[in-house]
């Protein structure tokens, strides 16, 4: 789906606070696991933009379960839509067409959905919720070494679904 379809792009960005605490972390994580899987550009490596896509859609989950409401700095669809939203910025930073960004999105997008169906993703979650509970103290290299953990975690998950699918 595109993002002009339903709302304005200003409706789904994210504030400063919030792009910190459930983007930043996780883009260096994912990069880092698409680098050490032999790609030094993280939307190349479709395993590790699913990671991404997971760890922020998780850690935005906590973050709307958790943190009142009236603490928010941006919308809740901007919340919901995070784990897109890191993508296509990923995508649209790598010059990429706006329609190869759209065909992009909607391949992770039913790709993310097929490894849901199959719980591929959940791999990840014990270490999705360590980082999580580190962010909230403040403890960025904790948090980030655990989303380090679970991006690796998931792209090794991703392999082994996709060679078992063969």
């Amino acid at each position: 789906m595109k993002q002009e379809d339903t709302m304005d792009g200003a409706e789904i960005r994210l504030a400063e606070k919030e792009y910190r605490l459930l983007l930043a972390q996780p883009l260096a994580a994912a990069a880092e696991t698409a680098a050490e899987r032999g790609d030094p550009h993280l939307f190349n490596d479709m395993a590790s933009m699913l990671a991404l896509m997971h760890t922020v859609r998780s850690l935005a989950g906590h973050y709307r379960r958790e943190v009142p409401a009236d603490e928010w700095d941006s919308r809740e669809a901007a919340l919901e839509a995070a784990g897109l939203g890191a993508c296509a910025l990923v995508f649209t930073e790598s010059e990429l067409s706006r329609e190869e960004v759209d065909e992009c999105l909607g391949a992770l997008h039913q790709a993310a959905g097929m490894l849901d169906a199959d719980r591929v993703l959940s791999v990840a979650d014990e270490d999705i919720a360590a980082a999580w509970n580190a962010l909230q103290r403040s403890q960025y290299e904790p948090a980030l070494e655990r989303l380090q953990k679970a991006c690796a975690g998931i792209a090794e998950a991703i392999d082994r679904w996709e060679s078992e699918r063969r």
